[in-house]
Order: structure tokens, then sequence, then C-alpha cells
């Protein structure tokens, strides 16, 4: 990969734009804040199982490591995004 794309990729990681790779895929209902689109990682569950740790976009397209409600977490699969 030449080096302007590593630089641009490292610039882009760094102010919060890739979404992290480590996780599960999972969607993210708006009722637990304002999200770009439901589509995030979920990188840890609470203790009491009530509250879980995720990463979303925000509306101004930023990656945000966020704590919500796990009611509010849904599994994300490859049969739910297959178009029919």
């Amino acid at each position: 990969m030449p080096r302007p794309y590593l630089l641009l990729l490292l610039a882009l990681s760094l102010a919060g734009c890739v979404m992290p790779a480590q996780g599960t895929p999972v969607f993210v209902d708006m009722r637990a804040g304002k999200f770009y689109s439901g589509e995030g990682m979920l990188h840890e569950v609470g203790d009491n199982q009530e509250r879980c740790r995720v990463s979303v976009r925000d509306p101004s397209l930023i990656v945000r490591d966020r704590w919500v409600l796990c009611r509010y977490v849904h599994t994300r699969s490859i049969r739910d995004a297959a178009t029919p």
C-alpha cells in the first residue's frame, strides 16, 4: 500500500472515523441515543447484564464508545443483511 494511503488511514483512525474490528456486530436501537446508523460493535456486557459497551457512529460520523442499556442492543447476522 502506498505511503499516502497509509497516512490517510492513520489520520482517519485517529480522528475516530474507523469502526473497530474487534467485537460482535450488533444493531443499536435508536431509543438508546442519536446515531448516524444503528450498526455498531459490541465490546463488553456489564456484570449485571443490563449495560453494554458498544461503538457506534454519532450524527457527525465520529465513532463513539459508549455504555447503553442492553435491551436496545440486538444481534446482527448475515441473514438479517441479505436482500430478498
